[in-house]
């Protein structure tokens, strides 16, 4: 009788306790946000810093990812190893330009376990409360893809973050961010008022050519393992920066590629069909606009054999010659790769 007694008291005070257990299994990652990389000549180091800041500071206040500061003066050859060594499990770089009466961001998220790019997207915005708007979205893709291996378990899916309202005051647009750059000038041209841009995640247009291409789905671990891709590796070159990026995001979204850092790195992820690669160069078309550019598409394999090369040259002439001019000649160097009848060495 008395070790009855016993034990029903056991079970009967060891219930709370089963109730007080976690219930949640989800991860919180920790993700470093670096400066964005300035391309345009009114953007300078310091407002480039303010803007991720105030994207960091937005993703650490949803409460879904652990935000660590960046150390002083990390070049972005070492963004990798520093996060690393830093122990976070993510991080945020990228490219601002300025567009209009706003900026155009290009945000690349990666995993420090594999250092491959797990998401990328190009957004313009205009106003303080789309910069930190961009904060939820990274934070809500970054909780997500740590913990997709618990989705199959019941996990339920984490809650979305309200959008911040906007700013009081005359600082509610970006028109502030790059104050400190500017300086006593003539008064401006009488020139129509730009309209603002819906606040959406669609491409910056400054990036994209008058039909823009489709955004490449982002390639999560799980999709990845299932079928070979394409891995594109950042197109090098003499052209600035913000147009090697448009060639690398354009190869990508036409062969629905996944973007990675190294070619090793993607090859040991998981199967890989080819990967692709180029390089870019640029020039001035006339005195008056427009631009050149040449391109060459490289397709190996994952030991490094050279399986096709091909280069295409283009130009355009009006004022986004350059850009455009890109465009079509990663456009011609994609086709004659993907085209079957035209598949060879060169």
């Amino acid at each position: 009788m008395r070790r009855l007694l016993a034990v029903c008291l056991v079970a009967f005070f060891g219930l709370p306790l089963l109730a007080a257990a976690p219930t949640s299994l989800s991860i919180k990652p920790s993700v470093i946000v670096y400066p964005f990389v300035a391309t345009g000549s009114s953007v300078d180091r310091e407002a480039s810093s303010r803007l991720a800041t105030l994207i960091a500071t937005q993703m650490a206040n949803t409460g879904k990812v652990t935000v660590l500061p960046p150390p002083p003066g990390t070049e972005r050859k070492d963004y990798l190893a520093v996060a690393r060594a830093q122990n976070a499990d993510y991080y945020v770089s990228g490219f601002i330009s300025p567009l209009g009466a706003g900026v155009s961001l290009v945000e690349q998220v990666v995993s420090t376990t594999t250092g491959i790019v797990v998401f990328s997207q190009s957004t313009q915005i205009t106003t303080y409360a789309e910069a930190a708007g961009q904060g939820d979205d990274l934070a809500q893709y970054i909780s997500s893809h740590a913990n997709r291996a618990l989705a199959g378990i019941g996990t339920p899916p984490p809650q979305s973050s309200p959008t911040p309202a906007a700013s009081n005051g005359p600082q509610a647009d970006l028109t502030g961010l790059f104050n400190r750059r500017k300086k006593a000038a003539p008064a401006p041209k009488a020139t129509a008022k730009p309209t603002p841009a819906p606040a959406t995640s669609a491409p910056a247009a400054a990036l994209t050519n008058v039909t823009p291409a489709p955004a490449a789905a982002p390639v999560t671990a799980a999709g990845a393992a299932s079928a070979e891709t394409y891995a594109i590796v950042p197109v090098e070159g003499s052209a600035e920066a913000a147009l090697r990026e448009l060639a690398t995001q354009r190869i990508a979204a036409r062969t629905n590629g996944e973007r990675v850092q190294s070619a090793a790195a993607a090859c040991a992820a998981h199967p890989v069909r080819a990967v692709l690669t180029g390089t870019l160069s640029v020039g001035r078309q006339t005195a008056f606009g427009g631009g050149t550019a040449r391109f060459e598409l490289t397709v190996s394999d994952c030991a490094g054999k050279v399986e096709w090369r091909q280069t295409h040259a283009s130009t355009a002439g009006s004022a986004q010659g350059q850009r455009i001019a890109t465009e079509r000649a990663v456009d011609a160097a994609l086709a004659a790769y993907l085209s079957p009848p035209k598949h060879g060495r060169s």
